[in-house]
C-alpha cells in the first residue's frame, strides 16, 4: 500500500464523505483531484478533524511536510485524544527535524504500532539506547510479521555487540532469507554451532539462490569445517554468477592456494586487486563529484554564475554520467540566452536518466520558448507522468494550452498548479487569464482578487 493510502486508511470509521471520496480518488491514482476535494471540504468544514488529518496525510505524501503539519496539528487541536492524529503529528515533526517535539507527540500515541518505529528513531538520536530497543521490541510484539523491523532490531543489537539478543530477534522471523542469513552469520561465530549455521544458510539459499553474502558464508563454513573439496566448487559457482564481486576472488585465491592450484590462485588474486582498485576509484570519484557539484550549486546560489558554470563542467570531467550536472548547465545556458545549448544539455541529461520529471519539464520549457509547441506539450506531459505533484509543470502545460487556444483545459492545469502551490500569485494571474478567455467573469474576478491579495503579501 502506498504512503498516501496507508495514511488515509488510518482514518477509521469516522471518515466523512469528502474523505471517502478522496480515498476513492487516491485508489484510482488521482491524488491531485483528491487534494482538491479535501481542500474544498476543509474550507467548508474547517473544524472537522478527520478532514484536516486526511488533508495533512495527502500533503505529507507529496513531500509538503510543513503544510501537512499545519493541518495535522489542527486535527490534534480539534481531537486531542485521538492517538492516530498524535502519531501523524509526531512523524511529521520528526521529518521536520523537531525531534524533541516529536518525542512528546509520539509518546502520547504509543498505542499506534507505527508510532513505535518513529519513536525508536527518536530515542536513537536523543537516548537512551535501551528505550530505542524497547520501542522496537514493543512494535514487533504488535507486528511480528514485519521482517524489516526485525532486521533493524537485530542489526542495531549486533552493533552494540549484543549478539545473543540479536540472534533472538532474527530467529523471530519467518521464511525470510535475509533473516536466515543473519542467524547463520551469528551462529558461525561459534565452532560448536557450525552445523546449525550451515543448515540456516542453506535454507536461505533455497529461497534466494543468488544471495552473494549467503553463498560466501556457506563457502566459509565449508572451509572452517575442512570440507575444502566442497568449498572450492561453491566459490567457483559463485564467481560465475557474480563475476564483478571482488570478495569472491579473494576467497577463491585462498581456496586455490590451499588446493595447490597456484596459477589460478595468482589469477584470482590479481582479479581481486583489479576490482578492489576499481571499487575504490569509483567511491573516490563519486565523493569528489558530489563535493564539486555541491560547491557549484553554492556558487550559483550566491550569484556567481560564471564560476559555477566552470565548476559544473569540471564535475563532468570527474563523472561523465552525472545527469543533474547537465540539467544545471542547461539552466545556466538558458539564462544566458543560449536556448540551443540549453536544449542540448537537457537532452543529454534525459539520455543519462530518463526518469526525472524536471528534465522533461526543462526540455518542454526550452521548446516552448523556441515556439515549438508541438514537441513541448508531450515533453511536459511526460514530466507530469513522472511527477504528478509538479506545480511548475502544470503551469507550463496550462500556458502551452493557452497558446494552443484551449483555455478550458488550461483552466484545469492552472487550477492544479494552484492546488499544489496556493501561495503562488503568478498562478492565480494565469488562472484569471484562462477564465477570461472562457468568458467566466465571476471566476476571473475571484482569481484576480486572489492574485492581488498574494501580491500584496509579497
Amino acid at each position: 500500500m502506498s504512503n498516501v493510502l496507508a495514511a488515509l486508511f488510518l482514518l477509521g470509521t469516522l471518515a466523512q464523505d469528502p474523505v471517502e471520496e478522496a480515498r476513492a480518488l487516491v485508489e484510482q491514482g488521482r491524488s491531485l483531484q483528491a487534494l482538491q476535494v479535501l481542500e474544498e471540504a476543509s474550507r467548508t468544514l474547517p473544524d472537522n478533524a478527520t478532514i484536516q488529518h486526511a488533508l495533512g496525510a495527502l500533503y505529507a505524501a507529496g513531500g509538503r511536510v510543513e503544510e501537512a503539519l499545519q493541518h495535522v496539528e489542527r486535527a490534534v487541536a480539534l481531537a486531542p485524544n485521538d492517538t492516530s492524529y498524535a502519531y501523524a503529528q509526531g512523524e511529521l515533526l520528526y521529518r521536520s527535524g523537531r525531534v524533541e517535539e516529536a518525542k512528546a507527540a509520539l509518546e502520547k500515541a504509543a498505542d499506534v504500532p507505527e508510532s513505535l518505529i518513529v519513536l525508536a528513531a527518536v530515542y536513537e538520536k536523543l537516548g537512551p539506547k535501551d528505550a530505542m530497543f524497547s520501542a522496537l521490541e514493543s512494535y514487533l510484539d504488535l507486528r511480528p510479521e514485519d521482517q524489516s523491523a526485525r532486521l533493524m532490531l537485530g542489526q542495531k543489537l549486533e552493533a552494540e555487540k549484543r549478539y545473543d539478543d540479536a540472534l533472538v530477534a532474527y530467529r523471530g522471523g519467518r521464511d525470510d532469507p535475509v533473516l536466515l542469513y543473519h542467524v547463520a552469520h551469528l551462529l558461525s561465530r561459534d565452532r560448536e554451532s557450525y552445523a546449525e549455521a550451515e543448515a540456516q544458510v542453506r535454507e536461505a539459499l533455497e529461497m534466494s539462490p543468488e544471495m552473494l553474502e549467503a553463498r560466501l558464508l556457506l563457502a566459509r563454513i565449508l572451509e572452517r569445517t575442512e570440507r575444502y573439496e566442497e568449498a572450492l566448487p561453491e566459490l567457483e559457482r559463485t564467481q560465475e554468477d557474480h563475476p564483478e564481486a571482488s570478495q569472491v576472488y579473494y576467497n577463491l585465491a585462498t581456496a586455490y592456494r590451499r588446493a595447490g592450484r597456484l596459477d589460478e590462485a595468482q589469477d584470482a588474486a590479481a582479479r581481486f586487486q583489479e576490482l578492489s582498485r576499481e571499487e575504490q576509484a569509483k567511491d573516490e570519484r563519486e565523493a569528489k563529484s558530489a563535493a564539486t557539484y555541491k560547491r557549484a550549486v553554492d556558487l550559483l546560489s550566491r550569484g556567481n554564475m560564471r564560476e559555477a558554470e566552470s565548476v559544473f563542467t569540471s564535475v563532468l570531467d570527474i563523472d561523465p554520467e552525472h545527469s543533474h550536472t547537465r540539467s544545471m548547465l542547461a539552466k545556466i545556458a538558458f539564462s544566458k540566452g543560449d536556448a540551443h545549448a540549453a536544449y542540448d544539455w537537457i537532452t543529454e541529461a534525459i539520455e543519462k536518466d530518463d526518469g526525472v520529471g524536471e528534465f522533461y519539464y526543462l526540455a518542454a520549457l526550452f521548446l516552448m520558448r523556441a515556439g515549438n509547441l508541438a514537441e513541448a506539450k508531450p515533453a511536459v506531459e511526460r514530466a507530469l507522468q513522472l511527477d504528478e505533484a509538479f506545480p511548475d509543470a502544470w503551469s507550463l502545460l496550462g500556458s502551452i494550452l493557452m497558446d494552443s487556444r484551449d483555455p478550458e483545459r488550461a483552466v484545469e492545469c492552472f487550477s492544479r498548479a494552484a492546488t499544489l502551490e496556493p501561495q503562488n500569485a503568478t498562478t492565480q494571474l494565469n488562472l484569471a487569464s484562462a477564465y477570461a478567455a472562457l468568458g467566466s467573469t465571476a471566476e476571473e474576478e475571484a482569481a484576480m482578487a486572489r492574485y492581488r491579495e498574494l501580491s500584496r503579501r509579497d
